[in-house]
């Protein structure tokens, strides 16, 4: 289930943020070692307080498996603020119809199952979440930073990022930035990759 919330509404939320902050702390500290702030085992930065749009995956008890964080462009984002030399030649972004993902976590323990392409079924899941929001609020594209091994997940998953500047290492990771439409034509492509809905497509 896709459950999307700004962060100024927490009170509605309080239980899925705490659950996301801490899931952002064992994903990004714990496993991947880096450099986070956490604090009473949770994660979180300055651009939680802008308040974000923040897209999730949850069981139909609420329980969190996966989660991304949206910004406005036009204002303080990751790109921008903290990683622009990945940018290179193309330079910062500034669109109010470009929307940033960041913060991108698959709860892989709770959540082993794969599909086409060797792809976490809940990784599909929250990519469909990703571009169905933005492309609802508007947004002609999504834009992001990631490192080189997840570029080749999100190729799998049908998502045609492009990158727009070099390869530049950030603590030993090869980081990139990339830009993908957020168009019918790529929800649909994510969703013919995606084990459930595809199964569903072939019933009717």
């Amino acid at each position: 289930m896709i459950v999307t919330a700004h962060a100024h509404e927490i009170e509605a939320n309080a239980e899925l943020f705490d659950q996301m902050y801490q899931l952002r702390a064992r994903q990004f500290k714990d496993r991947r070692d880096w450099q986070v702030h956490v604090e009473n085992g949770r994660e979180k930065d300055v651009f939680d307080t802008m308040n974000p749009l923040y897209v999730c995956v949850t069981t139909d008890d609420h329980k969190l498996l996966a989660s991304l964080r949206l910004l406005p462009t036009t204002g303080p984002h990751m790109l921008s603020d903290v990683f622009p030399e990945v940018m290179g030649r193309a330079g910062i972004v500034r669109n109010p119809l470009v929307i940033e993902s960041s913060r991108f976590c698959v709860d892989t323990q709770a959540m082993k199952g794969s599909g086409t392409g060797g792809v976490n079924i809940v990784t599909r899941e929250l990519l469909m979440g990703l571009f169905q929001t933005a492309k609802g609020a508007g947004m002609t594209h999504v834009i992001s930073v990631y490192d080189v091994f997840m570029e080749r997940i999100l190729r799998r998953s049908g998502c045609p990022f492009e990158r727009l500047g070099p390869i530049v290492k950030y603590d030993g990771l090869k980081t990139v930035a990339g830009m993908c439409e957020a168009s019918d034509e790529v929800i649909a492509t994510i969703s013919s990759k995606h084990p459930i809905t595809a199964a569903r497509a072939a019933t009717f």
